[in-house]
């Protein structure tokens, strides 16, 4: 004669007997009719995803009507880099005329270019600290930077197709790319960065000089000058010499 389980042994297995057909019936009735379809996700999420409004357009969508950015992108280091990385994302663009355009550019170009260990050497980086920036308190990377094409690459100094003067890009000297992120395509300054179009090329030289010594007033100025050879300097001084000075400022003196 086999002897009873005891009561506390039935009531155990009693409960997890209980618990596991909870378990069972909760599990049927929650999931998904079509999870694990196709893998260990809901199968009728693909679907309901690719229904909806998309946020990201891709660069191909925007260039379809920034001709300029769309150009300057193409032969620069940023061909890679999708429009929506820097300028977000906006559901109603064009409809609402509007484009995001960062302000905190410094932040917003770092997170890409700031030194760090663990990036490639091929990726460009700067130690923020060390990095020459304009007179300028918090002066943005924009300042000097054309974003769409930040590279030292000679197309910067290429005057825009809407502009009236036209330069063959094999009588651009390569130095010209340098110039013009502070002074503009033609030399036609930006903000507080004066005009070099126009300018007669002795003074041009003489300025040029001053700095390469290390006699003038502007380090950042100082550090290009004396990457430039004496040959550079005239090719530069002959080239600005050669363009017509902005009509609402005077050639500097």
């Amino acid at each position: 004669m086999h002897n009873k389980l005891p009561k506390h042994i039935v009531r155990l297995l009693a409960a997890l007997v209980f618990f596991l057909l909870v378990a069972y019936i909760a599990k049927t009735w929650l999931t998904d009719p079509s999870f694990y379809k196709y893998g260990h996700y809901r199968a009728d999420a693909v679907p309901e995803l690719a229904s909806g409004t998309p946020l990201f357009r891709g660069s191909a969508y925007c260039k379809t009507c920034h001709d300029e950015p769309r150009r300057d992108t193409s032969l620069g280091a940023h061909i890679s880099v999708e429009c929506e990385v820097c300028h977000g994302t906006n559901r109603e663009h064009p409809d609402d005329g509007k484009m995001l355009i960062p302000t905190d550019t410094i932040r917003l170009c770092s997170t890409c270019h700031e030194e760090m260990p663990a990036r490639p050497d091929r990726q460009p980086q700067i130690v923020l600290a060390e990095h020459p920036s304009t007179e300028e308190a918090n002066a943005q990377c924009i300042t000097c930077h054309n974003p769409h094409s930040p590279a030292d690459d000679p197309v910067m100094g290429l005057p825009d197709e809407t502009e009236s003067v036209a330069v063959s890009s094999t009588t651009l000297p390569a130095a010209v790319s340098k110039c013009a992120k502070c002074h503009g395509k033609q030399g036609q300054g930006k903000k507080k960065n004066p005009a070099l179009a126009g300018m007669e090329s002795v003074d041009f030289i003489e300025h040029m000089t001053k700095f390469k010594s290390g006699g003038g007033e502007s380090k950042k100025m100082t550090k290009y000058a004396k990457r430039l050879s004496n040959e550079e300097i005239v090719e530069l001084a002959n080239y600005y010499q050669s363009l017509p000075a902005p009509p609402s400022e005077k050639p500097p003196e």
